[in-house]
C-alpha cells in the first residue's frame, strides 16, 4: 500500500502536521506500508528528517503565485514517478489541481480531509474558499473530517468518515516527577501558576484575545505566568500588541518545541480561545496531561473528554481570566482520571485508518 499525503506544512505548532505523523509513525512498523509526503508551502521542519528516516519521499510545490506554471508539470513528474494506491489531501485551497491530476494519472482513492469549521478568517477569503473546496469535492472519491462538525461544514451530513484526532496516550499521561523537573529547569516557583497556548500565530487562533486575557490576569493580581508555544505569520505583531498592554513581563514565548508532551505537564491551564477549529489535537493532548482546559465556544464540543473542560464565548475576556483563576487550581491527577482516553488511543486509531485504507482501495479495484 502506497500513500501521497498532501499537506500545506509541517510545521510542529500544527495540528494536521501533529495527525499525520502521530498515525504515520505507528503505520511505518509494517513492511507492506509506504507514505511519501507532498508539501504545499515549505517553510522547513524537523519532521522531515524523521520521515525521511523511515523512507518516505517529500516533494516540495512549486509556489502557486510565484511559479504557476511549474505547478502541472511538477505534479506530472510526481504522479508519474510512482503509482500511488491512494492520495489523502488535508489541504483545501491548492487541493483541486493535486487531485485532478491524480485522476488523471489513474490513482482511485483520492480522499480529501476536512480539519476546520471554517475556510477563511474573513468574508472574501471564504467565498473565495468555498470555490476551491467546491472544486476539489468533485475530484474526491471519499470524504474525511476530524469532527461531526468539521465534516457537515464542508460535506453535509452523513457525507464522510469521521476519523479522530488520536494521540500517543503514554507520551502525555500526567507525571508528577516530569512536572517537577520542568518547572525546577525553568525556575517556577510552586506558588506561580502556568498558563498555556499552543498554535500558530493566525488570525483563526485569536491571538490579540489572549493578549486581552492575560492583561485581565495581570490586573486581578493573578500569581502567573504565560507559556505560549507555536509561530507564525502574527507573531510580530502579538508582541507589539503585549508591550502597548504591558503584559511582555508575564508572557514567554516559547516557539515550536518538539518536547510540548513535557511542558504541558508543567503547566495549570490550558487555553484555546480560537474563531474556529475542527477537532484541535492540543486539546486533546492538554486534557490527557492533566490540565484544566478551557475553550472557545466556537469549538465543536467533541473536543471535551473530560470533567474540566469547559466552553466561553469570545466577548470578555475577563470572564476567561475569571475561569482561570478558578480551575488552576485542580489537581492534574483528578483532571486525568476524569479523562476518556478510548476514542483517543493512536495505536488503535491508526489500525483502524490503515484497515479503512484497505478497504478503500479493495472497493475501488472492483470497478477495474
Amino acid at each position: 500500500m502506497r500513500i501521497l499525503y498532501v499537506v500545506k506544512g509541517m510545521s510542529l505548532s500544527n495540528g494536521v502536521s501533529s495527525f499525520i505523523m502521530n498515525h504515520v509513525r505507528q503505520m511505518v512498523t509494517d513492511p507492506n506500508f509506504q507514505c511519501d509526503f507532498l508539501v504545499v508551502t515549505d517553510i522547513g521542519s524537523p519532521y522531515y528528517d524523521e520521515l525521511k528516516s523511515y523512507g518516505c519521499a517529500i516533494y516540495f510545490m512549486p509556489s502557486y503565485t510565484r511559479h504557476p506554471l511549474q505547478v502541472v508539470p511538477f505534479l506530472r513528474k510526481v504522479f508519474s514517478s510512482q503509482h500511488y494506491d491512494l492520495v489523502h489531501c488535508n489541504v483545501m485551497n491548492s487541493a483541486s489541481p493535486i487531485l485532478m491530476m491524480a485522476k488523471r494519472y489513474g490513482i482511485k482513492v483520492r480522499i480529501f480531509h476536512s480539519h476546520a469549521t471554517q475556510n477563511g478568517d474573513t468574508k472574501w477569503k471564504q467565498a473565495r474558499n468555498k470555490l476551491f473546496a467546491d472544486l476539489t469535492i468533485k475530484y474526491a472519491t471519499t470524504n474525511f473530517a476530524c469532527s461531526k462538525l468539521a465534516g457537515d461544514y464542508l460535506f453535509g451530513k452523513d457525507n464522510y468518515y469521521e476519523i479522530p484526532n488520536a494521540i500517543d496516550i503514554t507520551k502525555f499521561k500526567f507525571d508528577e516527577n516530569t512536572r517537577q523537573k520542568v518547572r525546577d529547569k525553568y525556575h517556577v516557583p510552586s506558588n506561580v501558576k502556568i498558563i498555556m497556548t499552543v498554535g500558530r500565530f493566525t488570525t483563526q487562533k485569536n491571538p490579540m484575545y489572549i493578549v486581552d486575557i492575560i492583561a485581565e490576569l495581570k490586573k486581578q493580581d493573578f500569581n502567573f505566568v504565560f507559556w505560549w508555544f507555536g509561530d507564525g505569520e502574527l507573531e510580530g505583531d502579538v508582541k507589539k500588541y503585549a508591550e502597548a498592554k504591558q503584559v511582555t513581563d508575564v508572557i514567554k514565548f516559547w516557539g515550536s518545541r518538539i518536547d510540548i508532551n513535557r511542558l504541558y505537564m508543567a503547566a495549570d491551564v490550558f487555553i484555546l480561545p480560537s474563531l474556529f477549529e475542527g477537532l484541535p489535537v492540543v486539546g486533546i493532548e492538554a486534557q490527557i496531561s492533566g490540565l484544566p482546559t478551557l475553550l472557545a465556544d466556537t469549538v465543536s464540543n467533541e473536543t471535551k473528554i473530560g470533567k474540566y473542560t469547559e466552553f466561553l464565548p469570545l466577548d470578555n475576556p475577563a470572564c476567561w481570566a475569571d475561569e482561570i483563576k478558578k480551575i488552576a487550581k485542580v489537581d492534574h491527577n483528578i483532571v486525568g482520571a476524569s479523562v476518556d482516553t478510548s476514542t483517543w488511543n493512536i495505536v488503535k486509531a491508526a489500525q483502524r485508518l490503515k484497515k479503512l485504507y484497505a478497504e478503500l482501495i479493495f472497493e475501488s479495484r472492483k470497478d477495474l
